[in-house]
């Protein structure tokens, strides 16, 4: 009996905290961008985030398995093997960060203006920015979904020394200042695109610049000991000017190309969302109807 009355204490204790977990989360959830939502619950149900996933996974165990038993003779007289395994890993996540992720920003920016979601998005309360910052938002937990579980391959490549914590830091810097250009590069050429037509020249044109930008990453993360001061005070200069001016002119285009050029919020807009919702919904009616004879 002592053993039920403990778990019956217990009950209301556990109870209690599930509560406001909940009541946390319900106040939240709120807060949340709702284009974060959607874009994050259509890329989960799609393919193309788990197979790239998946195959990141894949190529960078298969890595470190067939990389250790080539280099098995090596690791008994020489334990400094970690920066070429280091730079395996490191392709193999730079891969979807310059090349998948904004792609797959570059189809949900075009989605919007070649399928029928861009109008009923712009009815919305929700302003442009909103829209193209929950958007951006999406893309970059996505790159933090793929470092995060490529840290335990990374931290192996440490513990084969040959390699210091900060050159892995700075590379890891370097790929996430990269993948935020190139998604700001998605936006911008997804923004120009309002047929279908042209969705092969945006593509073209982002492929193009993401190729270039994932090898001269590749070329300066495996060369980062050899640089001098001075090459990183120039470059970083250049560099950051070119982001800003890609970050204000893409940020703007795609603002201004989500931004309706006639009023909205007039009873005849919502009017069109009520009639498109009643579209979307005809089986929910006739199931009511059915119940209530």
């Amino acid at each position: 009996m002592t053993g039920v009355t403990d778990v019956a204490d217990r009950l209301p204790v556990s109870f209690s905290r599930m509560t406001r977990i909940d009541e946390w989360a319900d106040r939240w959830s709120d807060r949340f961008n709702p284009v974060v939502v959607r874009e994050i619950r259509q890329e989960f149900q799609g393919r193309r985030f788990s197979i790239t996933l998946l195959l990141s996974l894949g190529g960078a165990w298969l890595s470190s398995v067939f990389g250790v038993l080539s280099m098995l003779d090596r690791i008994r007289y020489q334990a400094d093997l970690g920066e070429s395994m280091f730079a395996v890993f490191f392709v193999i996540l730079s891969f979807p960060l310059c090349i998948v992720i904004p792609f797959g920003l570059f189809r949900s920016m075009t989605s919007e203006f070649v399928g029928s979601t861009w109008e009923l998005l712009v009815i919305t309360p929700m302003k442009p920015s909103k829209i193209v910052r929950g958007k951006l938002a999406t893309a970059m937990l996505q790159a933090a979904l793929y470092m995060a579980l490529q840290v335990p391959f990374l931290c192996f490549a440490w513990l084969l020394k040959g390699i210091g914590m900060t050159q892995i830091v700075v590379g890891l810097v370097l790929l996430v200042i990269v993948s935020f250009c190139l998604c700001h590069l998605a936006l911008f050429c997804g923004s120009l695109v309002r047929k279908a037509a042209w969705q092969g020249l945006g593509m073209i044109a982002l492929m193009a610049g993401s190729l270039v930008s994932w090898g001269i990453l590749i070329g300066v993360v495996s060369n980062l000991t050899g640089m001098s001061v001075e090459t990183w005070i120039g470059g970083g200069i250049c560099f950051g000017i070119g982001l800003l001016y890609l970050v204000i002119v893409a940020s703007a285009t795609a603002v201004a190309s989500l931004t309706p050029t006639y009023p909205i919020h007039t009873p005849v807009d919502q009017l069109r969302v009520a009639g498109s919702r009643a579209v979307e919904k005809p089986d929910e009616g006739g199931g009511q109807g059915e119940e209530s004879q």
